[in-house]
């Protein structure tokens, strides 16, 4: 064999041994899978649901809050929803459907607003001071959330901090004065993270670290609060883009960017941002509250996070797609993850 075959030979050979390990990672994960579907089905729904009991779900304008509140209205329980705006198409909605199930309690929460955080909580301790008690709190659901679409470059300070405070901190926020109340309630916690936590996107670095920071708190309060018997759920969705409103302001921060950007950013990027944001732009529009259908595996997923009787730590929404690729995504070469990235998340290139 020549030097030249040979040279040849060894980068095939490592590309071979490449695929091989991914499809090995994907066999064993589709075993584990098949098992822990397999106790999923044998997940009990708790039966201690109803009127005595108090679920606080943040970001009920739309979206899964919105979702999430209008399940637990259904089984009767008495919810505080907590919405940006009390005027919101969630808000209203949620407002007529408690008139014929549980009881609502609406609170408007800022999160990026430290005062408008400490007058929720004085609301919600008044709430479940005046229930009695024979009232339970049952549990805290931190599901508010920004995103916004963009090259770091390309982000204003503004738009920057936006998901850093709503995302991370105003989240910490708010659930740390409410431990004390849910660890004498033995309430769960479930924080809503995202796949983005497992593995960054380009264009999602933002939104990225802030839900890997989340899940990291996640991982410590569950440990904190084991001995306590308090369970701590971290919940990742999935896709749910065309259940939610989290990016319907997309366009507006187009708009800012652009504005943001020196002459010789504007005259780099040009051609390629206009792509960008033609792509999204049928995407993010801005939607209403919707109700997920409840034949969507994203229903049946919110279902068990929201009632199953023995909480697990983690549950995960997952199309095949997002299966395959992010457990490609864990053994996968970084050169070849890379690849896989920009072919997953399918954005317009440079």
């Amino acid at each position: 064999m020549g030097l030249g075959s040979m040279t040849g030979w060894f980068p095939l050979r490592k590309l071979t041994q490449g695929y091989i390990v991914i499809a090995g990672g994907l066999i064993s994960t589709l075993a584990i899978k098949l098992v822990q579907q397999f106790y999923r089905r044998r997940s009990e729904a708790s039966s201690n649901i109803g009127m005595n009991n108090v679920v606080i779900i943040t970001g009920c304008d739309s979206g899964l809050g919105y979702n999430m509140a209008s399940m637990c209205l259904k089984a009767g329980m008495r919810v505080i929803a907590t919405c940006l705006h009390s005027e919101s198409e969630g808000a209203i909605q949620l407002t007529s459907q408690s008139d014929t199930t549980g009881q609502l309690y609406l609170v408007n929460l800022d999160l990026t607003d430290r005062g408008s955080i400490e007058k929720a909580h004085h609301s919600i301790l008044e709430y479940l001071a005046r229930a009695g008690p024979n009232v339970r709190l049952y549990g805290v659901v931190n599901n508010a959330a920004v995103m916004c679409f963009g090259e770091a470059e390309w982000l204003s300070p503004e738009l920057i901090d936006m998901p850093v405070r709503v995302n991370l901190i105003g989240t910490m926020q708010f659930t740390v004065p409410l431990l004390s109340k849910i660890r004498e309630h033995r309430a769960r916690i479930v924080i809503v993270t995202s796949h983005c936590s497992r593995q960054a996107l380009p264009g999602l670095s933002v939104y990225s670290a802030t839900k890997a920071a989340l899940r990291a708190w996640t991982d410590a309060l569950r440990m904190e609060l084991a001995p306590h018997g308090v369970p701590v759920v971290e919940f990742i969705p999935g896709s749910f883009l065309f259940h939610s409103n989290i990016c319907g302001r997309q366009m507006y921060y187009f708009d800012e960017m652009w504005h943001y950007m020196s002459e010789k950013q504007r005259l780099f990027y040009d051609n390629y941002f206009n792509r960008y944001r033609n792509y999204l732009e049928p995407l993010c529009k801005p939607r209403g509250a919707q109700h997920i259908a409840q034949n969507d595996q994203l229903y049946s997923c919110v279902k068990r996070v929201l009632f199953d009787k023995h909480s697990k730590p983690i549950y995960k929404c997952e199309p095949w797609r997002y299966w395959v690729y992010y457990n490609a995504f864990r053994v996968a070469p970084l050169s070849l993850r890379d690849k896989l990235v920009h072919k997953f998340i399918a954005m317009p290139e440079f």
